[in-house]
């Protein structure tokens, strides 16, 4: 079964994620955006994109039934693989990029799972609209880093979790942060977003500043955007 290319241009990144979008609104879930590295690389910071993580907020169906969909009505585009995660009960998408032999994973992070941490709050007007493709703001995508890298570091049993933890998780915060002090952006001013979200935000934002003090950068970072960790 053929994994995801780590060969991927940044057109082709882009072009993936406008036709994964288009096909998950056509099985009428429109209520979508990216998060994660895409979303990271539209905003400005300079990384690698090997999967495509889409927030679906307000979902019809299971995301199994979703990834059904879009296999059944788009089998040219996309197929099933079995997930890295043993604990993974169900089969990923993937979707084959036109025109080249590149694959790339699709992540689906739906509202309705309570594990992704998707305010009930948080809406499409929400959405930054990034050469023509609905992004997270920046503040939700420095969320989205500090839960995936609290997930990851903490998994005693998956050394490959850690390491992307310490190699890819860490190095985005650390450019997120820098991205929203450029912009002026304070995560924690975002009270729309709800009081939960946000006491999470500064419990998962000490966390990381206390893993890395030795260091000071995480700390430094964080307190530059008003997070006083």
């Amino acid at each position: 079964m053929r994994r995801a290319s780590s060969g991927l241009s940044y057109d082709e990144c882009y072009q993936a994620a406008g036709n994964v979008l288009d096909a998950l609104a056509d099985i009428g879930e429109d209520w979508t955006c990216l998060v994660g590295g895409m979303a990271a690389k539209l905003h400005g910071v300079e990384r690698r994109v090997k999967d495509l993580d889409i927030a679906v907020l307000h979902p019809y169906k299971s995301e199994e039934d979703i990834q059904d969909d879009l296999a059944d009505h788009y089998s040219g585009r996309f197929y099933l693989v079995p997930s890295q995660d043993p604990e993974q009960t169900f089969l990923k998408p993937m979707y084959r990029v036109p025109g080249t032999t590149h694959n790339i994973k699709v992540d689906l992070l739906l509202g309705s799972n309570p594990a992704v941490e998707i305010p009930s709050t948080f809406h499409r007007n929400h959405f930054v609209k990034i050469d023509g493709l609905p992004v997270a703001p920046l503040y939700y995508i420095l969320y989205h880093k500090l839960l995936g890298w609290d997930i990851r570091s903490s998994d005693p049993d998956r050394y490959w979790k850690r390491k992307q933890a310490r190699e890819k998780d860490y190095p985005d915060i650390i450019a997120l942060c820098k991205l929203l002090y450029n912009n002026g952006i304070r995560p924690l001013s975002k009270g729309h977003m709800g009081r939960p979200y946000l006491c999470n935000y500064q419990a998962r934002a000490e966390i990381l500043a206390d893993y890395y003090a030795d260091q000071g950068q995480a700390r430094t970072h964080l307190r530059r955007i008003g997070i006083y960790v």
